[in-house]
């Protein structure tokens, strides 16, 4: 395919800053909520609870108030999206990349959102937090997946159980050919491990029990077979895993 061959850029000729007027309106919607109800509970304390008792619960108060406003924001993200949804509905395929490109369009609203509210979720303390969003934000993804400090894009992803995403590692969805959108969908399935630094392109099969070396990526469309380790620049099978292969016989 000649689109494949095609070089492969990191910036979108459609300057993307032009949903970046929803990040106020997304911040405005999640403060606004959490704001009145401490507004009122402070209001209504305030008559029976000395003031410096409230003083001293503050810190509590600040956690409990951060937590609101990231669950408003989830909220209202996933009613953003579901409303985009209903107006175009995410696909897979090869799409120009113009402004008058529906498809394209729709991509860059879902990832400028599903971008935005991830990278507050990233600095949540609890760990599961990002399988969280993920999820909301329809990843087939379990809890017991490892995603340590990765990027998993935003769309058409699906996640095994017991499955590792090393340091710094990349799964992606999408990618941008010359001046086409590529999107298809990825399957890690259970029990894979993804090294640090790796990339996986769009389309890639990972059947279970599968080991990609650090620093590797793999071809577009590429399928890696069950309980091999592959390593390499394209990724190219290297050996049987087989300890993997020993436990799932069992």
């Amino acid at each position: 395919m000649t689109i494949i061959k095609s070089s492969i850029k990191t910036k979108n000729p459609i300057k993307e800053y032009r949903f970046y007027w929803l990040y106020p309106l997304l911040i405005w919607l999640s403060i606004f909520p959490i704001s009145l109800i401490f507004m009122f509970f402070f209001n209504f304390f305030s008559f029976w609870i000395d003031p410096i008792i409230i003083v001293c619960f503050l810190p509590i108060s600040l956690v409990i108030y951060y937590l609101g406003f990231v669950y408003f924001l989830l909220l209202f993200t996933k009613l953003i999206l579901i409303l985009a949804n209903l107006i175009h509905q995410p696909k897979e395929g090869i799409f120009q990349r113009s402004s008058k490109d529906k498809d394209f369009k729709f991509f860059l609203l879902r990832r400028n959102l599903k971008s935005f509210v991830l990278k507050i979720f990233n600095y949540f303390p609890l760990p599961w937090a990002k399988i969280l969003a993920l999820k909301i934000f329809n990843i087939k993804i379990p809890y017991n997946t490892g995603v340590l400090d990765s990027f998993i894009d935003s769309d058409f992803i699906e996640i095994g159980n017991n499955t590792i995403l090393g340091e710094g590692s990349i799964v992606m969805s999408s990618m941008v050919l010359g001046d086409y959108l590529f999107v298809k969908k990825v399957i890690l399935k259970d029990s894979c491990t993804i090294g640090a630094f790796s990339v996986i392109a769009p389309g890639t099969i990972l059947e279970e029990g599968v080991i990609l070396g650090m620093g590797s990526y793999t071809k577009i469309n590429q399928c890696l077979k069950k309980n091999y380790i592959y390593f390499g620049r394209p990724a190219k099978k290297w050996k049987k895993n087989e300890d993997n292969f020993i436990l799932t016989k069992k």
